[in-house]
């Protein structure tokens, strides 16, 4: 595949839900640890999580985020998928902003900026290596 062709549907799909599942467990989790009353006893802390429905849905997220990530590996070479992956960063930090009321100083745009620039590149190449290990011409 020349540089700048096109990723297949089904991995680009497989990386979209990476990124929407991953931003799902990172808020989720957040979420849920917001819940529960800060205590530095570990055992109070075990009960609240235990005690708090909201960490089963991250568990179960986890898994359906491992299911895809299985297909994705099958799909695509490591070092093409998790760069790509790292647009989560992204989605994290804003919906953190929006939803969780964090702040997005100048560095953690330029940082966005940053890691979107990898992605693109990153994106610009052949997402796997031909059988024989060596790189597409």
């Amino acid at each position: 595949m020349i540089p700048g062709a096109k990723i297949p549907p089904e991995l680009a799909l497989r990386l979209a839900l990476a990124i929407a599942l991953d931003t799902a467990v990172q808020l989720s989790w957040k979420w849920a640890a917001l819940q529960i009353p800060a205590t530095p006893s570990l055992w109070t802390t075990v009960a609240g999580v235990l005690d708090q429905p909201l960490f089963i849905v991250v568990a179960v997220l986890f898994a359906c985020q491992l299911m895809n990530w299985l297909k994705v590996l099958e799909l695509a070479d490591l070092s093409f998928a998790q760069p790509i992956t790292a647009l989560s960063y992204v989605s994290v930090c804003i919906l953190s902003a929006l939803y969780l009321g964090e702040n997005i100083g100048a560095l953690k745009v330029l940082g966005i900026g940053f890691v979107l620039a990898g992605v693109w590149f990153i994106s610009r190449t052949d997402h796997t290596t031909r059988p024989d290990g060596s790189a597409p011409r």
